[in-house]
C-alpha cells in the first residue's frame, strides 16, 4: 500500500457519534416517559392526644319539656332560671359533645326558647329537638 492510500483510510477511519447519540437520548427519554413510578404508600397516622379525651367523658345531657311547661333535666325537674347553673355543672364533668331536648306538643312556645336560649348561652354543642 501506499502511503497516500494509508493517508486516505485513516481519514476515513473517523465516525461521526451525533447519530447515535441522537437515537440514545430519544430512547432514553422515551423510556423516562413511559415508565411507570409506583407511589410508595403510606400510613395516615392520627396525632391527636388520646390520652386527654379518654380523661374527659362524653356527655349528652337530655332536656325534656312536658304538657304542663315543667323542665326536666335528665329525669330530674329544674327551672328555667336554673337552666344555664345546671348545664354548666353537666359542661364541668365532662364534654357535653350534644344535648336532646324534647318537648310536648301542648307545651308553649315560649318555654321551648327560653330552654333553647339558656342552653346556648353555656355550650355550643348542638341541640336536637323532639317531640314527646
Amino acid at each position: 500500500m501506499s502511503k497516500k492510500n494509508q493517508l486516505a483510510m485513516q481519514s476515513n477511519a473517523n465516525v461521526d457519534m451525533n447519530p447515535m447519540l441522537d437515537i440514545v437520548f430519544i430512547l432514553l427519554i422515551f423510556f423516562i416517559v413511559t415508565a411507570s413510578f409506583s407511589k410508595e404508600s403510606v400510613l395516615d397516622i392520627s396525632k391527636q392526644n388520646q390520652a386527654a379525651h379518654s380523661l374527659t367523658p362524653a356527655l349528652t345531657p337530655q332536656f325534656s319539656i312536658d304538657d304542663k311547661n315543667q323542665i326536666y333535666l335528665n329525669g330530674r325537674k329544674i327551672d328555667v332560671d336554673t337552666i344555664a347553673i345546671n348545664v354548666a355543672k353537666v359542661a364541668a364533668k365532662g364534654e357535653i359533645t350534644s344535648i336532646g331536648l324534647k318537648a310536648h306538643a301542648l307545651s308553649e312556645h315560649n318555654t321551648l326558647v327560653q330552654v333553647l336560649d339558656a342552653i346556648k348561652s353555656q355550650t355550643s354543642a348542638p341541640v336536637s329537638l323532639a317531640s314527646l
